[in-house]
């Protein structure tokens, strides 16, 4: 074991501090409380380092939380999310801190001992350890400075001024304990003739400086400050009733040249049905994450600004909140085994959906198993069954935002034995005939499908003037059938029995659609078929593998659109078709050739400037969040690995 430096090199290093005012202040003697036992001068400014790395961190860290908070809402969601964030930060903030103040540290020695035998070596030290002072604490104040831009918001002066206050206060910290910690260095080298006292904990310095710093702060947070949007006021939505009722079933998973050859067949009456008024194409994105291109279809706004990027998101060990995959953040959490999977969460949706809307219009509306519905908000006004319903109906046990309100989950857990009874007679002989593995498929796809159609149609939900609906379990089923890179080649009489499979599904699809919704339909009901390709490979983003139809007393019908319409044309027809009225701010207009020009007439646009943000306000829950049974539920059933 290496000797450390004699006793008596200790003490007198000690008493040489303390003789300088070098260890007056509680932070001066912890950062330099174990300088004296170092016997090399660079051993000194390492330790010093690691303790302002310690000291910078605890405070660094929580203040990048507050960033945090604003610029992923999504990710702290309780004061227990906060603390472990901030001790998740604190670690690569007090390296990081570290590493700069060992190298000023050393630095400034270097360009102090250049002049050690100069006459004016006191005032050229000195200056040193201010310069170095000062940088550390000018990259700290920078650093605050532009993390609390984003956590307080414009024109919030006193919350400004208070946040900046803090910065330059512990700027000023950390730049002080550098500057005694460079003195601290040049007398570990036995250099005589150093000032007395830290340059930097005068008040005729620290005042001076700290309104310095303070003006400093305000200016750059002002000269980086983002140009406010307008404020715009959101109008009272007021409907003309236009006399029909609107379902609107999307069906994830389409392939229409499928769907094409089945309906020539005759063998698809339904689909003839919800085909047989208007059609147009709808253009299919490129990226399809179902939970980015589903929420694209039911807000009317492009990703950018609907929030919702990914179905699969990370969640930070300890900590509730979430934030989407492929960050900054989670590349770096994801190496050091620090996260988790977790599912798209409606919380990190920023604008409200067409049913949301509906719904603050005055109109009657419920949702069925739509991606990023969870959790479900009092707020929204709509009755909501989210996408982890059917999940919490099969476990059981108290509501964590799983339906709103809180009164329908009662008696759907009431029928659930009924319910189960007619899934199973629906989806009887479904899979009769296939090989063992491709009819467990199939079998699980189809009872998906049943139960949500089920529950659409279970009068707990009450009478709508507005039901949507999300039937997965085709793309579930040919995700699973026709995997995109299978481990072999299929042989061609297994994908023969595959396609078989899927024609039967189809087949399926259309018998239990007629048997649940569009079952003793009123001749006011006008039907809106979605569907999406799915999770398989259909070409460019303007291909026509989806499509949007609509049916009923007011389809033009006989009329087919030509030209590929957006995803966000879906929300402002339903919207347009119930009578409220049209955002200008939606990022496409309704598709006013799907209906009669006599509807058009009789029924004028009334446009307004926007629906606002999604209100938030979360349901009443008791329950604990089925986040690791949803996790493997979509593992099950093909979405996350």
């Amino acid at each position: 074991m290496t000797a450390g430096p004699p006793t008596g090199d200790v003490d007198a290093l000690r008493e040489r501090l303390r003789a300088l005012g070098y260890l007056d202040a509680r932070v001066d003697r912890f950062v330099l409380g174990g300088a004296a036992t170092r016997g090399r001068a660079v051993s000194l400014a390492v330790a010093a380092s690691l303790r302002i790395g310690l000291l910078a961190g605890v405070l660094l860290g929580p203040a990048a939380v507050i960033g945090l908070a604003t610029r992923a809402p999504g990710l702290v969601t309780s004061v227990t999310d906060a603390l472990v964030l901030a001790a998740y930060l604190t670690v690569p903030f007090g390296i990081a801190s570290a590493l700069l103040a060992c190298v000023a540290i050393l630095t400034a020695g270097w360009l102090a001992r250049q002049s050690a035998s100069d006459p004016a070596f006191a005032a050229r030290a000195r200056r040193a350890a201010i310069a170095a002072g000062l940088f550390v604490a000018a990259a700290c104040l920078v650093y605050l400075t532009l993390w609390w831009r984003a956590a307080v918001p414009p024109g919030a002066w006193g919350a400004q001024l208070l946040a900046l206050a803090v910065a330059a206060s512990i700027a000023i910290l950390i730049g002080h304990v550098v500057t005694i910690s460079v003195l601290a260095y040049l007398v570990r080298l036995g250099l005589s003739g150093l000032p007395m006292g830290s340059p930097l904990s005068s008040l005729r310095v620290v005042v001076p400086l700290g309104v310095m710093a303070l003006g400093g702060a305000m200016v750059l947070l002002r000269a980086l400050a983002p140009q406010a949007d307008p404020v715009v006021q959101t109008a009272p939505l007021t409907v003309v009733p236009t006399g029909v009722r609107v379902v609107v079933v999307a069906v994830d998973g389409v392939d229409v040249t499928t769907l094409t050859r089945l309906r020539s067949g005759g063998n698809l009456p339904t689909f003839d049905r919800l085909l047989g008024g208007s059609t147009a194409p709808l253009a299919v994105s490129i990226d399809r994450d179902p939970a980015q291109v589903w929420t694209t279809l039911a807000t009317g706004q492009p990703v950018e600004r609907h929030g919702i990027r990914a179905l699969e998101g990370r969640q930070l060990a300890g900590v509730e909140g979430r934030v989407g995959a492929g960050s900054r953040l989670t590349t770096a959490t994801d190496l050091l085994r620090l996260t988790r999977p977790t599912i798209a969460s409606g919380d990190d949706r920023r604008v409200p959906t067409f049913w949301e809307v509906a719904a603050t219009a005055g109109l009657r509306t419920a949702v069925v198993h739509w991606w990023a519905t969870w959790p479900a908000t009092e707020a929204s006004l709509a009755t909501v069954l989210s996408d982890r319903a059917i999940l919490r109906l099969e476990q059981g046990g108290a509501l964590a935002g799983e339906m709103a309100p809180a009164g329908v989950y009662e008696p759907l857990r009431q029928s659930a034995a009924s319910r189960t009874a007619r899934v199973d007679a629906r989806v009887a002989g479904v899979a009769d005939g296939l090989a063992p593995d491709i009819a467990a498929i199939v079998d699980r796809s189809a009872r998906l499908d049943a139960t949500v159609l089920d529950l659409a149609t279970d009068a707990a939900l009450g009478g709508q003037d507005l039901l949507t609906m999300y039937l997965p379990g085709l793309d579930i089923a040919q995700h699973a059938l026709f995997p995109e890179s299978p481990a072999e080649s299929l042989a061609p009489a297994a994908a023969a029995e595959r396609v078989r499979a899927l024609d039967g599904y189809y087949a399926f699809l259309d018998r239990v659609i007629g048997a649940t919704v569009l079952r003793d339909a009123p001749p006011s009901l006008v039907t809106m078929l979605v569907t999406q390709p799915g999770r398989v490979a259909v070409g460019p983003a303007t291909a026509s593998g989806s499509v949007l139809a609509l049916a009923g007393p007011i389809a033009a019908t006989g009329h087919v659109e030509t030209m590929a319409l957006s995803a966000e044309a879906l929300a402002p027809t339903v919207l347009r078709v119930l009578g409220v009225p049209v955002a200008a701010d939606l990022a496409a207009t309704a598709a006013d050739a799907l209906v009669t020009p006599a509807f058009m007439q009789a029924f004028p646009v009334r446009p307004v400037a926007t629906y606002g943000e999604r209100r938030t306000r979360p349901a009443a829950s008791t329950g604990q969040p089925l986040d690791r049974e949803m996790i493997e539920r979509m593992r099950s059933l093909g979405y996350v690995r």
